[in-house]
């Protein structure tokens, strides 16, 4: 009887310390404590405290097993209203495949070789009018940085994000955060240290991909026609990777950092 009392008392003083040990490394780390809602807080903060921004990095968009498309792509910012976002096919170092940008006279967008650039009628018309063609680079970080309705990663949509646990992209320690409902899912990686968006993710589920196009069809004959020629193969998991790395903060742009001057075979 003794012997299973001492067993006992044993393995509660065990659990006793692994709880403390538990409550120590979590005592450790203020950030354990912070919510999804406190995360994106903080980081809402720490974009409208900059004056400029700048990175470079990748999107690749996946159907399935297959690579869809992907892109390199550099990013410009500063305030009020400055913004170059070049975006080019991976591999490709020279030769921009499209570019958004406001030097200050206006909101351009050219969308590559054979295009004329094009004015539009304000920043979130361009970046909105840049997204898909870009992989997502023109909506997100600067949809955030400029605090707009369109591709802000930190507004309104992420209201019920959820906390995973932290994650390492690289050697950056980063909160994971993630919401989505209805076969949409997003996830945000936010850098611990500095609260920057370090990677976005995207994930479209088959079933919605389905519910869309045959939505799509409805009003469009040729999307019937493509559905009806490729059958259910066409339907896949789909996902989208942005990836955000060189960050500089509030470095000293000049305008000549956000003009942009097309090819001149590509002008009318």
């Amino acid at each position: 009887m003794r012997e299973s009392t001492m067993k006992t008392t044993s393995a509660l003083i065990l659990i006793a310390a692994v709880l403390s040990l538990g409550r120590l490394a979590h005592a450790g780390d203020p950030s354990a404590e912070l919510s999804a809602a406190d995360i994106l807080n903080r980081a809402q903060a720490k974009y409208a405290s900059l004056t400029s921004y700048s990175d470079e990095g990748t999107t690749v968009a996946t159907l399935g097993t297959l690579t869809a498309s992907s892109y390199t792509f550099t990013i410009n910012l500063a305030r009020t209203n400055l913004y170059h976002i070049v975006w080019r096919q991976a591999g490709e170092f020279y030769v921009p495949k499209g570019v958004v940008w406001s030097a200050g006279d206006g909101n351009f967008v050219w969308m590559g070789k054979g295009f004329t650039p094009r004015k539009t009628a304000d920043r979130e018309m361009a970046l909105a009018s840049a997204t898909g063609i870009s992989g997502g680079a023109a909506a997100s970080v600067p949809g955030t940085f400029f605090q707009m309705k369109w591709g802000n990663q930190l507004g309104a949509a992420s209201a019920d994000s959820r906390r995973r646990p932290d994650e390492k992209l690289g050697d950056i320690d980063c909160y994971v955060l993630t919401h989505g409902k209805e076969g949409r899912t997003n996830i945000l990686w936010i850098g611990k240290t500095d609260l920057l968006i370090r990677q976005i993710e995207n994930d479209t589920t088959a079933a919605l991909m389905k519910k869309m196009m045959e939505e799509q069809a409805k009003k469009m004959p040729q999307i019937r026609a493509m559905l009806e020629t490729s059958g259910a193969a066409i339907f896949q998991d789909s996902r989208s990777v942005e990836t955000h790395q060189n960050i500089r903060v509030n470095p000293p742009l000049t305008r000549a950092d956000f003009d942009f001057k097309a090819p001149v075979a590509d002008k009318p």
